[in-house]
């Protein structure tokens, strides 16, 4: 009996777990990490029937890369969209495909039966590139023409399917040729592109690397390969050839560069300081060829070649890894290799265009912002939903106080997914806390129109403020800002008392209420409130509840913070109005060095110091009283005061938090190593609408104040159009959505807009919040060219790798809240991005828009 050697689970899995979970990163290793050799039967049975997870291709090495492929025998479809297994039955009996077998897939059911077929070759290919073919062209047989869909994203070597729940059917003595889905795929594509035939058939062989032929894909038997195209680059298998493209042809030679120069043109200019990694990194055919993960063509040589001279250091790094025709390409080299232009990613055939979507590795490494090979795969919108709608409905049954954190885009529907959940799941209590009161209401009124009874948290401020009193509300919001909110209930107290003759039934009616005992909180099956009421909220009124946070409460978190000027502390100290060792505390706050941040441990004040304090009725701009419950503060010279915080805790018990811009790292330091944090990002869909982005200018507001504003929003408007803008609201305090207030806002939806401005914070304040989560805040920004979001790109930050993830994640989540604002993911509309900030999904555009007066200038304000 033939046995198969093959990478399978060595334990049977039952349910699905979901992508990128650890349970899902365990069964990945072990398929990587276990080979055994079994007879087509077992395989059969052990896969379909026993739910083990298995790779179609064989890899030796331990791990899930390219590089370990050995070779492949089996081929694999799912289809998990819209399955239609009948008209599976139909297309293999049309085009004579023979399946070995298929089987329910462990998300089958009764209403949505998911399955999955595999198909056993009559030899084993051995090399990757023929591997990749057949992957492909198998799934462009059940394509979104064909009947039924088969996943289009199954086409990575290394893929892992899990097994299944029951055996379908099965054929141990069916085999497939390659041939046999070459010639089917001919038949297909024909049938279904019609007159479009022949172009369509160009793209899928630029897609696997082979040439077209007589009309139609050079992939031959080996018997069938005629005279006139023996001597062409090929691949030869034991019973298939695929003939390569003739890249020497098919390379567009470039203007030789001093016919540029007689043209007017400037000479290109030598890139220095990119070192190899980095190479490597930008460009995955540059990877191919250092590491010498396959035989680089002809094509894809000479398109290293011509781009590489314009590196300092590249033709050295380009003959150090030639494996042969040294002496010929050196030649070629001073021949003529040097007065090429860098020659363009399509002219090889490059086989990353589609995962790199750079023009040439000249020109990528030469932009201030550059793209990173390993571009985020998008998936359809429905699937992102679904998936959203699993992992928020395993948070909620997941015991324990951990922290689940689920990273989904702006405008996926995480509101519709938890008020749906919350209606569903009667048998649970919920808690919701969202960034804003405004929010908070369209929450309570989306919920009460599912039936779902619930109640509003609102402060005393709120409610105050509904009651047109405008002097005590100015009276409470003072002693808020001052830190006197223990007076804010004898306030109203005495203000009733003063005022009774000319206050309305029901003002009076409120202000008892709210002077007299306070009632505990509603015990009903759902509470929306505020991230900040939360915050205030008791640990014994949380514990019965299912904690939902939509948006990142750490942007909350880190927002409680105050200022206060040192001639308010110098006041303080003179006065001699606190215990001697707050006065002690205070004098040493005085002696910091600029940006120097510090922990304190000041004496805390009891009710009867309090109450003296506010007596005293020294004025101080600052609020002192939140001062001396502060434990960490930092000086900044320059603005002549101090930043202070407090201690930055979450509230206790399991909480699930919703947000587009949530960062794994800063809750891991928030939590600390007492509470687990569960982080599962949803997938990304493509944006239906656009993000066109600007980047030649860094936007900050020294760079808007340089040039002007009226000039900024001249040129904006120039370019983009007169459509609403997001930006700084020292540029324009009547707007109702400017940076640090954009969450939640829906008014801009399926609208063009535009985004002005990089939102930095200065210095100090990164500090502050870098010293409450246990940073090194010591040294100064300066300029650093980093990684994020499959970018690099120069920026100002700090050199300390913490401290930079949480400065990029303040400007990161302002700026994708404002592109948000539009729902660009599920409308098609414009967005516009002047910022030297790289956005998610934007096309960027980096030639300079604004006039500055001089070069020296303009570098001032970007450096």
């Amino acid at each position: 009996m033939e046995k198969y050697i093959i990478n399978i689970d060595t334990k049977q899995t039952r349910e699905k777990p979901r992508t990128g979970s650890c349970e899902f990163g365990l069964i990945s290793n072990r398929v990587a990490e276990h080979i055994e050799e079994l007879s087509l039967e077992k395989i059969i049975d052990e896969v379909g029937n026993k739910g083990k997870a298995f790779c179609r291709a064989l890899l030796i090495g331990g791990q899930r890369k390219e590089e370990n492929f050995q070779r492949q025998i089996f081929l694999v479809l799912d289809f998990d969209s819209n399955p239609d297994y009948e008209a599976f039955k139909r297309k293999c009996r049309e085009y004579n495909l023979q399946y070995t077998f298929t089987y329910r897939t462990l998300s089958w059911k009764k209403e949505d039966q998911r399955f999955r077929a595999i198909f056993v070759l009559d030899e084993w290919i051995e090399n990757k590139q023929t591997a990749k073919a057949a992957n492909y062209l198998l799934l462009k047989l059940f394509d979104e023409d064909s009947g039924t869909l088969a996943d289009q994203n199954c086409k990575d070597l290394p893929r892992i399917f899990l097994g299944g729940k029951k055996i379908i059917e099965q054929n141990p003595e069916a085999r497939v040729s390659i041939m046999d889905i070459v010639y089917a795929f001919h038949d297909y594509y024909r049938k279904v592109k019609g007159s479009n035939y022949q172009a369509r058939l160009k793209t899928v062989a630029k897609d696997i690397g082979v040439k077209i032929i007589d009309g139609a894909l050079g992939i031959y038997e080996p018997s069938m390969i005629s005279e006139n195209i023996q001597d062409q680059d090929m691949i030869k298998e034991s019973n298939v050839v695929l003939i390569l493209p003739d890249c020497k042809e098919d390379v567009i030679k470039r203007p030789v560069y001093k016919e540029d120069v007689n043209k007017g043109q400037q000479e290109l200019r030598i890139i220095p300081g990119v070192s190899l990694e980095t190479l490597k990194e930008m460009c995955p055919l540059f990877s191919d060829y250092v590491e010498e993960k396959r035989d680089l063509s002809h094509g894809e040589k000479f398109f290293l070649a011509t781009n590489l001279r314009y590196f300092k250091g590249g033709k050295q790094w380009f003959f150090d890894h030639l494996k042969e025709h040294k002496s010929k390409w050196k030649k070629d080299w001073d021949g003529y290799i040097v007065n090429y232009l860098p020659a363009r990613c399509d002219t090889c055939q490059c086989p990353h265009i589609n995962d790199c979507h750079c023009t040439s590795l000249y020109q990528n490494a030469g932009r201030r912002i550059r793209m990173l090979s390993n571009v985020n795969r998008y998936f359809d919108a429905d699937d992102c939903v679904e998936q959203l709608n699993k992992c928020l409905e395993r948070a909620v049954d997941e015991p324990g106080d951990g922290i689940h954190i689920i990273k989904a885009q702006t405008a996926l529907g995480k509101t519709e997914a938890y008020c749906s959940l919350i209606q569903k799941r009667s048998d649970k209590k919920f808690l919701i806390a969202v960034p804003t009161c405004r929010l908070q209401d369209e929450i309570v009124e989306r919920l009460q129109y599912k039936g779902v009874e619930c109640a509003k948290t609102e402060s005393i401020y709120t409610k105050v403020k509904k009651l047109g009193l405008p002097d005590l509300e100015e009276k409470i919001e003072r002693l808020y800002e001052k830190g006197y909110g223990r007076f804010v209930v004898k306030e109203i107290r005495q203000y009733k008392n003063q005022n009774r003759e000319e206050l309305t039934k029901n003002q009076k009616q409120e202000l008892d209420k709210l002077t007299g005992r306070k009632k505990e909180l509603e015990q009903v099956r759902c509470i929306v409130t505020t991230h900040a009421f939360l915050l205030m909220m008791g640990t014994e009124k949380l514990q019965d509840y299912n904690i939902i946070i939509d948006e990142d409460i750490l942007l909350t978190l880190f927002k409680e913070n105050w200022s206060m000027p040192l001639a308010d502390i110098e006041l303080a100290v003179e006065e001699q109005i606190l215990s001697k060792k707050n006065t002690s505390i205070l004098k040493d706050i005085l002696k910091m060095q600029d940006q120097e941040a510090k922990q304190v441990e000041f004496a805390q004040l009891n009710d009867v110091q309090l109450d003296n304090l506010y007596k005293e009725g020294i004025s101080f701009d600052g609020p002192l009283p939140k001062l001396l419950e502060s434990s960490f503060v930092v000086m900044d010279s320059l603005h002549q005061e101090i930043l202070f915080s407090k201690k930055i805790t979450l509230p206790p018990g399991k909480l699930i938090v919703l947000s587009a811009t949530a960062d794994d790292k800063l809750y891991e330091d928030v939590a600390g190593e007492e509470r687990q944090i569960y982080f599962q990002p949803i997938y990304n869909a493509k944006y239906k609408g656009k993000v066109i982005q600007y980047t030649g200018h860094t936007m900050s507001r020294k760079c808007i104040k340089m040039v002007g504003e009226e000039e900024v929003f001249r040129k904006v408007k120039e370019i983009a159009g007169d459509i609403p803008i997001i930006t700084f609201k020292m540029l324009d305090a009547k707007m109702d959505i400017h940076f640090g207030k954009t969450e939640g806002f829906d008014s801009y939806k399926g609208q063009d807009i535009a985004i002005v401005g990089t939102p930095h914070n200065r210095p100090a304040f990164y500090k502050l919040i870098g010293a409450a989560l246990g940073y090194h805040t010591d040294g100064k920004i300066t300029n650093h060219r980093i990684k994020r979001n499959n970018y690099s790109f120069p920026i100002m930050t700090f050199s300390n790798t913490d401290m930079q993830n949480l400065q990029l994640f303040f400007i990161e989540s302002e700026l994708e809240q404002a592109i948000g604002r539009s729902r660009v993911l599920r409308e098609d509309c414009t967005v516009y991005v002047f910022s030297n900030y790289p956005c998610q999904q934007a096309e960027l555009i980096e030639k300079p828009y604004l006039d500055f007066q001089n070069e020296d200038e303009m570098d001032d304000v970007e450096e």
